[in-house]
């Protein structure tokens, strides 16, 4: 670490930091450094972001246990919120007999060495065989549904795929997990008849391992000047610390629309509970 860097030997980086580095450093800084709380949004709805939080927690409990074997139906049943009941009436459908059987976890946590820092990823579900298929699936609570090469590109594929591999023979119990055997599996409660599965191979599990280690070299390098914030003003617009950053109450601009904002981010992030356990490589 550099003499001016924030960022200290053994810091856990995660698919949420890292992407939220990638759109705002500034928001990066004020989040997982200072570890400010976040303000009230000003111009959106706080009750509504709030709920829509609730919402989406409660769907990823009601899918865990679905695949524990526990008792859903009558919870969903009794919901009085539409949105849930309607993703609970297509979940009802997800293609549980697709999916590697032999070992299946659920909000799984995995922490891999990432050069002098590590790197943690918590999947909704890892699904797969020794020796054989390993699958990443991610449940989605999404109102706009992301396009094939997003999807591909998104950090978050990037870093549970690379993940997946790394930490292959420790989910598996001592096979390797071979890059072209691994896939991420989106399943979107919105778009339930629309999944998304995003291969990996021997050359992207490479890549992405130099990608995602030069760009926490980059953030274990920045001074506390060089968290700038984002130069793309729309993804101000629904930020809970764009009030820390504009002193124009007049700034806020057009937002990028639903499905792009913070929203999947603070959710994912909001699932994270618990301690992380250490792993042996």
């Amino acid at each position: 670490m550099s003499g001016a860097g924030l960022i200290r030997e053994g810091h856990l980086f995660s698919q949420h930091s890292l992407g939220t580095f990638a759109r705002c450093p500034r928001r990066y800084l004020l989040k997982y450094v200072d570890r400010q709380p976040w303000p009230m949004p000003e111009g959106d709805d706080p009750v509504a972001y709030e709920a829509s939080l609730a919402r989406g927690r409660v769907f990823h409990q009601w899918m865990v246990r679905e695949h524990l074997g526990l008792r859903v139906a009558e919870m969903a049943t009794h919901c009085e919120d539409a949105d849930l009941e309607r993703w609970w009436q297509a979940a009802r459908h997800f293609p549980w007999g697709a999916l590697p059987a032999a070992v299946r976890e659920a909000e799984l946590p995995v922490v891999v060495p990432l050069g002098s820092w590590r790197l943690y990823a918590r999947y909704d579900l890892v699904a797969l065989d020794p020796g054989g298929q390993a699958v990443v699936v991610d449940w989605k609570t999404l109102e706009a549904r992301p396009s094939a090469r997003t999807l591909r590109e998104r950090l978050q594929t990037r870093i549970y795929l690379y993940t997946l591999v790394a930490a292959g023979q420790v989910l598996t119990g001592g096979a390797p997990v071979n890059p072209l055997q691994a896939s991420m599996f989106y399943w979107f409660a919105n778009y339930p008849d629309e999944p998304a599965t995003v291969a990996y191979s021997p050359d992207e599990f490479t890549s992405d391992g130099e990608d995602l280690l030069a760009l926490a070299t980059r953030i274990a390098g920045l001074s506390r000047e060089e968290f700038a914030r984002t130069e793309d003003r729309r993804l101000c617009a629904r930020c809970n610390y764009r009030s820390l950053c504009h002193s124009e109450a007049s700034e806020a601009p057009t937002p990028l629309g639903a499905g792009a904002d913070w929203l999947d981010e603070d959710l994912d992030a909001s699932l994270d509970l618990g301690s992380v356990p250490e792993m042996e490589y």
